[in-house]
């Protein structure tokens, strides 16, 4: 009996799995020449799943002896030998930006070691909360061990950057929230901040003070509250902001003066992940709508950029400052930024009647390197009978979700990732 209970403990810790770092990658030792084999149990007799090839990494979740389980794409889990395969540590880890098709809006995810970040989610179209909110859906499919998201911003409170963000503070422990703190007088932008007030451990910080009590008030929401107060914590600067390991975020616009449109008080953001730029524009514009070739105008944001820190816009990949518009992306900022990869988030919303994106600014973006775009498959998107979120539900989002990913150890990589919760 005792050699039996003896038996049963050593097969027990042969399958029982060890915690890692959720962000610990893992990529083909330099012998594989094809592929190594991802399996669906950590054993050669289980099935074969997925191909790991050289030059591709894939987060680690867990080991067992001999195994590594590993995460895919599509939210599978896996299992990779330790004797094909290597870990991927420091500067050569990988950093992972997800741009969410969430019909006519923005919402980036982004991850890498030790830390995760939201900028923006919002939608004017696929407006669904609660079990149906496609941000949250998102996660859950591609990360579903989080728990928490180090860093939540928000770009400015526009309904289209902001309306799916209560789900988030529901669904997450939340720790730092980063906004302009420019009061915009709307129940979302009351519905967010009372989540912030709320939500336990959090530092908030924006640019109008630090360390105090400050009391939002909101006249034109009719339902209760009226007023939220929040908690300021250390301000928000325009510097450098560790994420994790050889990465960072750094603020290049912040504008807290109460303008007639919150575009312009736009947090523009670049992030720094392990020797990648990655530059996040919100609305941020260059004027009025005109042609890309146009210079901006004076006092515009991409204008103020160009003046102050022109060489601060180096990045290999843009987030398109409002969808793509001919109010945004001149080429004067373009030239500066000089990226190679771009991205749209938009859908079928009029803007005051107009489509976005406009097809000058699409021109001009391939004209210069590789473009992705959410909205490239809308129609068929609508009657998508395996997407995430509500499937065939005559709505646009779930479908064109874009990740690219970004190492030191290798050129930007980008593509389309359609996959179903």
């Amino acid at each position: 009996m005792r050699m039996l209970r003896w038996l049963l403990l050593v097969l027990g810790l042969s399958i029982a799995v060890s915690p890692l770092h959720a962000q610990e990658q893992v990529q083909p030792d330099e012998r594989v020449v094809r592929n190594v084999v991802v399996r669906s149990g950590p054993s050669t007799d289980t099935p074969a799943i997925e191909a790991l090839v050289p030059g591709e990494t894939l987060p680690v979740s867990g080991d067992v002896p001999l195994w590594y389980r590993v995460q895919l794409d599509d939210g599978r889990t896996g299992y990779v030998s330790k004797a094909w395969t290597v870990p991927v540590v420091g500067p050569a880890g990988i950093y992972r930006v997800h741009s969410i098709d969430v019909g006519t809006g923005l919402a980036l995810f982004v991850e890498g070691p030790g830390f995760t970040l939201l900028y923006d989610a919002g939608t004017q179209d696929d407006t669904r909360r609660g079990a149906h909110n496609r941000v949250v859906n998102y996660l859950r499919k591609i990360r579903p061990d989080l728990t928490t998201i180090d860093h939540l911003i928000l770009s400015h409170a526009h309904k289209d950057h902001l309306y799916l963000m209560p789900d988030i503070f529901a669904a997450y422990a939340i720790r730092n929230v980063w906004d302009s703190g420019r009061l915009y007088d709307s129940c979302g932008y009351r519905d967010f901040l009372d989540r912030v007030s709320k939500e336990t451990g959090v530092a908030y910080h924006n640019g109008i003070g630090s360390d105090r009590e400050h009391e939002f008030s909101f006249a034109n929401c009719q339902s209760e509250p009226k007023k939220v107060s929040v908690r300021l914590g250390s301000a928000l600067e325009l510097k450098s902001v560790p994420l994790g390991t050889n990465a960072s975020m750094r603020f290049l616009y912040l504008d807290t003066a109460l303008h007639e449109d919150p575009n312009e008080n736009s947090l523009v953001v670049r992030l720094d992940l392990g020797g990648k730029r990655v530059l996040l524009m919100g609305d941020a514009e260059a004027g009025q709508r005109n042609d890309p070739a146009s210079a901006p105008d004076a006092g515009s944001i991409e204008a103020n950029l160009l003046s102050c820190c022109a060489s601060d816009l180096r990045a290999d990949v843009l987030v398109a400052g409002h969808h793509g518009s001919k109010t945004s992306s001149r080429t004067a900022f373009l030239d500066a930024v000089k990226a190679s990869t771009y991205v749209i988030s938009s859908g079928p919303y009029l803007y005051s009647g107009t489509g976005l994106p406009d097809h000058e600014v699409v021109a001009e973006f391939e004209r210069r390197g590789t473009l992705f775009r959410t909205d490239r498959d809308d129609g068929a998107c609508k009657v998508n009978p395996a997407k995430i979120g509500a499937d065939n539900d005559g709505k646009v989002g779930g479908c064109d979700n874009i990740l690219i990913e970004l190492s030191s150890a290798m050129p930007v990589r980008a593509r389309y990732l359609q996959i179903a919760d």
